[in-house]
């Protein structure tokens, strides 16, 4: 397999979202409590880019495999079109888990058994959205589980492996991370509606009953820009309730900027024209958020030393 492939099997520019996510948990951690375990943390990055980059393998893999389209195989699927043997890319899978493996073991290691159950958790959610007879991708259930493993499930992760040893860890520390993910997941849950929307008619002959297809495309805008609405309103209220500092209602001046960029794909839904669109809208306000996150931590710590 050569490099080229690699990296369109696995995806590898999506890792670029467990760097934001990353700096959230940091960011965070810092604003809430004041501490982060950096060994643990830089290991559970490592790891989770490592289950990352084998889960993409093993979608595009279960993609290939159980698609009824030979269109779909010959001329969209990136195993289809360079003509990879499936064997191959199943060896790819199975020698990339010996890194999460040997990560995971030493972070049970030094943190408890409640890190492998986390993992464990993971790493289903992560295999069940293209693997078994009833694959969360082909399903209604799809596009909101993706949202919520991808933008709070892995923050959450970074938190509890960085704050687990400083006995600071609580049950509100966790509740709270959730709440401050929130705006991040309804963007991401906006772009799974997107992309889904765009794919509609392909998803239908792949025999895939996702979420679009379940209340129809009108529907689907519908609550494409109830859930951008949502992530817009959520940053100011949490601001206001000092959930996240009070420098992260900035974002509320990039809005019109956002609304430039989606609001085209409400008016044609056309994968290659409008999707990356909402893919720039999704980018801006999440790495923009993330960004003030941070800024308010260090604000907080620098007046902590002083």
């Amino acid at each position: 397999m050569n490099r080229k492939l690699f990296f369109e099997l696995s995806e590898i520019k999506t890792t670029v979202l467990d760097v934001a996510w990353f700096i959230l948990a940091v960011s965070y951690s810092y604003f809430s409590i004041g501490t982060f375990d950096f060994i643990n943390g830089i290991l559970g990055f490592i790891a989770v880019f490592f289950i990352h980059i084998i889960i993409n393998f093993h979608n595009n893999y279960m993609d290939f495999r159980n698609s009824k389209s030979e269109n779909y195989r010959k001329k969209i699927s990136t195993i289809g079109v360079n003509r990879e043997l499936l064997v191959i890319v199943k060896k790819w899978m199975y020698g990339l888990t010996i890194f999460p493996l040997l990560i995971g073991a030493f972070l049970v290691y030094r943190t408890n058994w409640w890190t492998l159950l986390i993992g464990i958790i993971c790493v289903i959610v992560g295999l069940a959205y293209s693997a078994g007879p009833k694959p969360l991708n082909s399903t209604m259930f799809g596009s909101a589980v993706v949202a919520i493993a991808i933008s709070i499930l892995i923050p959450v992760v970074y938190v509890y492996l960085g704050t687990v040893s400083s006995g600071r860890l609580t049950s509100s520390v966790i509740v709270n991370t959730i709440i401050v993910c929130l705006p991040n997941m309804f963007a991401m849950f906006s772009a799974q509606l997107c992309n889904d929307t765009c794919d509609l008619e392909a998803d239908k002959k792949n025999g895939r009953k996702t979420l679009v297809s379940k209340i129809g495309k009108t529907n689907a805008l519908s609550l494409f820009k109830a859930s951008w609405w949502l992530a817009f309103l959520l940053i100011p209220i949490l601001a206001v309730l000092q959930v996240v500092p009070y420098i992260t209602m900035i974002v509320v001046l990039l809005y019109p900027n956002i609304w430039d960029n989606y609001h085209p794909y409400l008016k044609d839904q056309v994968k290659k024209k409008t999707y990356p669109l909402v893919m720039k809208a999704v980018v801006k306000l999440v790495n923009v958020y993330i960004f003030l996150v941070a800024v308010g931590a260090i604000i907080k710590l620098i007046r902590t030393i002083l």
